[in-house]
């Protein structure tokens, strides 16, 4: 007899915040990733001021909006980073 099932683990895992009530649904391959992002996530958070983060999540907004974007914006560092060098 044969199955779809996988022959161990989850097939899927909840993950919640207790500082922010955050909920991400995921896999078990991808439960220590999200968990470790979303750790890594107030980590910055936390070092930054109220200006700071609004700053943040505005770039964020724009950047994720066109994935692109970021790639060029990341060219045109490393082109700057180069000229200065």
């Amino acid at each position: 007899m044969t199955t779809n099932a996988p022959a161990c683990g989850w097939d899927q895992a909840v993950f919640r915040c207790g500082r922010c009530g955050s909920v991400h649904a995921t896999t078990e391959d991808d439960y220590l990733k999200a968990v470790d992002a979303h750790g890594d996530a107030h980590a910055v958070w936390d070092r930054l001021n109220p200006t700071e983060r609004d700053g943040l999540a505005s770039i964020l907004r724009t950047i994720l909006a066109a994935p692109g974007l970021a790639v060029e914006l990341l060219a045109l560092a490393d082109r700057q980073q180069a000229d200065s060098q």
